[in-house]
């Protein structure tokens, strides 16, 4: 098995600032959508009782919790990777202790864990 490159310091630091970015925009989406989702957000935009209306307000705001929730988990993600650089683990699966590829950091510096694991999860094989 081939060693694995690891992250350089100024790599790290700009991973890190990457992640704090990316964590910043997605509290930001995340109060849209909620505010979106809230039924006093289309109350007060003039939708009334009008069954049409009253269809289209229930798509959009259960988009806008469908939204919601999956930025939440990336939001999730993103504070455990910043975590994990606080505990010098970045870059390591958290669940076989394996390197995670830096192709893959790069690509997808949340990731927690090495692909073989992730495709494990993914496809149970």
């Amino acid at each position: 098995m081939a060693k694995r490159r690891k992250l350089t310091v100024t790599q790290l630091r700009s991973t890190r600032e990457q992640l704090e970015e990316e964590r910043v925009r997605l509290i930001g989406h995340v109060a849209e959508f909620d505010a979106e989702a809230d039924v006093n957000y289309w109350r007060e935009s003039g939708f009334d009782d009008d069954p049409a209306d009253a269809g289209s307000a229930s798509f959009e705001r259960e988009t806008a919790q469908s939204l919601s929730i999956h930025a939440r988990g990336l939001l999730t993600e993103i504070e455990d990777a910043l975590r994990r650089i606080d505990a010098g683990t970045f870059g390591r699966c958290e669940r076989c202790g394996e390197d995670i590829a830096l192709e893959r950091l790069e690509a997808l510096p949340h990731a927690g864990l090495c692909l073989a694991c992730k495709r494990h999860d993914e496809t149970g094989r």
